[in-house]
């Protein structure tokens, strides 16, 4: 890969460089020389003939792999998400259950909302329980506590996915079906950064249709 440049538009600032980036495994020599700037809200189409190191790039942007020489620098707090060419989910549950984990820690505001609800019913603990209550209640809304169970299934609709699906277990999806549930849990972790290594891979027209849609709906930066 050359430098990586988008002259379309122009943007405020950069939220990942890299310079002079190189990477070898043993004796064999991927790349070297490479430099590169992605500036905030770019979509950025990364083009090369097969074996020329597109993959190994996404990975060393991705913190996935270190360089062999170089450097790379992220806006502070940066978040990435990276879709690989043989994406699948990790976990053995429901297509539902695998959009959950983005949503942790409000489900762990649920659970204290309901001790705390158990805990008002006891007269011994009722005044403190009462006195956190509304705080933590409060907090759970902001967060997005009552809506995010809508927002995972207008993700999964708008990749394609039925209700009948969410309760399917992923390891019965498809291929096709594997890469659009990953990047509906990448779109549900809302990064920064979108790194997607030919999305494409298994997808038939419709499902390359459904995920050009939710890309163009991605309000982040992009490198496919």
């Amino acid at each position: 890969p050359r430098t990586v440049r988008n002259t379309q538009y122009v943007y405020s600032m950069s939220i990942l460089t890299a310079s002079n980036l190189a990477k070898s495994y043993g004796p064999q020599d991927v790349f070297a020389g490479v430099s590169l700037e992605i500036p905030q809200g770019a979509r950025i189409a990364l083009v090369g003939p097969n074996g020329c190191g597109k993959t190994t790039l996404l990975r060393l942007l991705a913190g996935l792999e270190t360089p062999s020489a170089g450097a790379i620098h992220h806006a502070r707090g940066l978040r990435i998400g990276y879709l690989s060419q043989q994406a699948a989910l990790p976990g053995a549950g429901t297509l539902w259950e695998e959009m959950l984990p983005p949503f942790a820690d409000l489900q762990a505001q649920a659970a204290e909302l309901r001790r705390l609800e158990e805990a008002i019913t006891d007269p011994t603990t009722r005044e403190e329980a009462l006195r956190r209550y509304g705080p933590a209640l409060e907090a759970f809304e902001l967060a997005g506590g009552y809506t995010y169970e809508q927002r995972i299934a207008q993700v999964l609709n708008g990749l394609g996915f039925d209700r009948e699906d969410f309760d399917r277990p992923v390891a019965h999806l498809s291929g096709g079906q594997q890469t659009r549930a990953m990047l509906a849990r990448l779109l549900l972790e809302q990064p920064d950064l979108l790194l997607l290594d030919e999305p494409t891979n298994h997808l038939d027209l419709p499902s390359q249709e459904v995920l050009q849609e939710a890309l163009a709906d991605f309000e982040g930066t992009l490198l496919i």
